[in-house]
């Protein structure tokens, strides 16, 4: 769409952005207004939204201009600023990988769980993207060191240079493989956040999704549990100690039973904030 050029001070802005947004059909365009505008000019979003009476020279205009448009297209913020946080960690991501989501920190929380209560455990994060996943894990159990694993060069690199940032490389190691072939599952606890959606569905995703966003990273093919089921069964052959994986909305039974049927025992669903199932875990009993 046509841009408006913008005014000089801060708050007009602002105002603007927040307009193109809008009409662009962004679903939260204030805050992502705030989050781009902080991002060129190296301040906080709730920063910008104080420093209303500054004013802003042609460079600083200029860089929000380009991150605007780039919105409009509607593709992700996280894109446009080059990071995403994750728990306690600031994550780089870029088209090669899916985003952090809110809710794959669901998916930390309960993996730490199994991971604590199977001493000596490696941890395993099949289809670590970004390795925002395999990160977390490192960094809030520093004695342990985990494996990442993806089918994408493009997203070991990007996992590879978080891990250098974070300096966390030593703890993290990365391997190219489809899902968790050639890798010595016994006794590890197996984590993962795999495509879960079928591509009938893709019309249906936002832009931000659909048109942005890996296709392999989301899209798991005509059956939505073609990949996640693949997984458990390489992680019941494996012999891992216990698996999380997160789900999509109406999955938690059937992937409860294809983890029974690849040898975990012990199934259970847990919810999100929004009270969903978002995570099923499969243990051994013995």
């Amino acid at each position: 769409m046509p841009t408006a050029a913008l005014a000089n001070s801060l708050a007009d802005v602002r105002r603007a952005v927040i307009a193109r947004l809008r009409m662009a059909g962004v679903d939260t365009p204030a805050l992502d207004a705030n989050v781009l505008i902080g991002h060129v000019l190296g301040i906080t979003p709730e920063q910008v939204v104080l420093r209303s009476d500054a004013e802003l020279g042609h460079e600083d205009l200029r860089a929000i201009e380009a991150a605007a448009q780039r919105r409009e297209r509607r593709e992700p913020v996280a894109y446009i600023t080059g990071t995403k946080a994750f728990r306690r960690l600031e994550i780089s991501v870029n088209r090669d990988v899916l985003i952090p989501r809110p809710e794959t920190e669901l998916l930390v929380e309960v993996g730490l769980d199994l991971w604590d209560a199977s001493p000596g455990a490696r941890a395993v994060d099949v289809g670590t993207g970004s390795g925002a996943i395999a990160l977390a894990l490192a960094a809030e159990r520093p004695g342990r060191w985990v494996l990442g694993t993806d089918c994408s060069p493009a997203a070991l690199r990007v996992a590879a240079g978080n891990a250098k940032c974070l300096r966390l490389a030593e703890r993290v190691r990365l391997c190219l493989t489809d899902g968790a072939a050639g890798v010595n599952l016994r006794g590890a606890v197996v984590l993962a956040n795999l495509p879960y959606i079928s591509s009938a569905e893709l019309s249906t995703l936002q832009p931000e999704i659909s048109c942005w966003e890996p296709g392999a990273a989301v899209i798991a093919g005509t059956d939505d549990l073609s990949v996640i089921r693949k997984v458990v069964a390489q992680a019941g052959r494996g012999k891992a100690r216990a698996a999380a994986f997160e789900i999509g909305l109406g999955q938690a039974e059937s992937v409860a039973a294809l983890l029974i049927g690849a040898g975990f025992g012990r199934t259970a669903a847990h919810r999100d904030l929004a009270g969903h199932p978002r995570v099923v875990t499969g243990t051994r009993v013995s």
